[in-house]
């Protein structure tokens, strides 16, 4: 007999460049994108189109996740915004000593 699971992603409707679409996302990446947006004084719609900005090549989920990654990882917005999927991760920021 199959196990039928509940998906973890949750689907939610973003504006990227005005038009709406879906993105499916697990809660603690809605969260992280919830939490850089309001880091970098922007709505999530507007770090959605930011995100999508740089890498129209790739899926806006991916490019969402991998930003948040670079990001986390980084430290650094504008290196994280122009990390694609294919991308290394960006070296982290200089911290104060």
């Amino acid at each position: 007999m199959p196990i039928h699971r509940r998906s973890a992603l949750h689907a939610r409707n973003v504006r990227v460049h005005g038009r709406r679409t879906s993105v499916k996302l697990e809660p603690a990446f809605w969260g992280a994108l919830e939490a850089a947006a309001a880091r970098e004084g922007l709505t999530v719609n507007a770090l959605c189109s930011r995100i999508h900005a740089g890498s129209a090549e790739y899926g806006l989920t991916a490019a969402i996740r991998v930003f948040l990654l670079a990001y986390g990882w980084s430290g650094r917005f504008d290196a994280a915004l122009a990390t694609g999927p294919a991308d290394p991760l960006p070296g982290p920021a200089a911290r104060d000593a």
